[in-house]
C-alpha cells in the first residue's frame, strides 16, 4: 500500500458529522459553558485506522491548534507531511512534495473548510446543531459522547462516533469512529495546553 493512503483525509472529514443534536440538554448545556472558558488549544495527536485486512493499524501523528472563534492549524507530520489552516473564512491546504510544502489547488481545501468550520463549533462546545445523529451522554471520571446514525444515510459509513471529553477543562481527549465490525478510526490527543499564546504566524499561509 502507497504510503499516501495513509494521509487520512477522508477520516477528518467525518468529522463534519460531530455537532450532536439537541438530546441531554443540560449535560450539552454544562458543556458548552465550559468550552466558553477556551479561547486557545494546542495539542499532539495520534490517529490510528484498524481494517480487519490490515495486519496492523495505520498510523498517523501530527499537531492541532485553534484560536477563537474558528482558526485551525490540523497538520499531518508523519508518514507524509501536510496542512490545513482555516482562517478568516479563508482554507488552504498544503502537501510536503520535494522538501516543499505546495498548496492543493484540486479543490480538497473547500472540502477541508467545511470539516475545520464544524470543529470550530465544536471546539466551543456548540453541540446541538446537527440533527443526523441522535446523541447520549454518559458521565464518569470522564464525559462520553455517544453519536448513533438517526436514518440510513450513513449506513456502512458510520456505526457510531464516541467522543471523550475531559470533565476538568472540557477539551476533547479522544475520538472513537466506528465504521463497523471490519474498521475504526481513533485519534487520541495528548499534551493539551488549554489558552496558550498563539502568535498569528500559526494561522498564516506558509513561506
Amino acid at each position: 500500500m502507497r504510503a499516501k493512503a495513509v494521509r487520512p483525509l477522508s477520516i477528518l472529514l467525518l468529522l463534519f458529522f460531530m455537532a450532536l443534536p439537541a438530546a441531554g440538554a443540560d449535560d450539552f448545556d454544562r458543556l458548552r459553558r465550559d468550552a466558553s472558558r477556551i479561547s486557545s488549544l494546542s495539542a499532539d495527536f495520534v490517529q490510528k485506522k484498524s481494517m480487519k485486512i490490515l495486519s496492523k493499524p495505520l498510523v498517523s501523528t501530527g499537531k492541532f491548534f485553534y484560536a477563537a472563534p474558528d482558526s485551525i492549524r490540523w497538520e499531518y507530520v508523519k508518514p507524509i507531511r501536510s496542512i490545513v489552516i482555516s482562517d478568516r473564512g479563508t482554507t488552504k491546504r498544503y502537501i510536503a512534495s520535494g522538501g516543499k510544502m505546495i498548496e492543493d489547488k484540486t479543490g480538497g481545501a473547500q472540502a477541508m473548510k467545511i470539516v475545520l468550520d464544524e470543529v470550530a463549533g465544536w471546539m466551543k462546545g456548540k453541540f446541538t446543531a446537527n440533527p443526523t445523529f441522535a446523541a447520549s451522554v454518559r458521565e464518569g471520571p470522564e464525559t462520553l459522547i455517544v453519536l448513533t446514525p438517526k436514518g440510513k444515510n450513513m449506513a456502512g459509513l458510520i456505526e457510531k462516533i464516541e467522543i471523550t471529553v475531559s470533565r476538568k477543562d472540557a477539551v476533547v481527549k479522544t475520538v472513537r469512529i466506528v465504521e463497523g465490525a471490519a474498521a475504526e478510526t481513533r485519534i487520541d490527543f495528548s499534551h493539551t495546553v488549554v489558552n496558550p499564546v498563539l502568535p498569528p504566524a500559526v494561522f498564516q499561509d506558509l513561506p
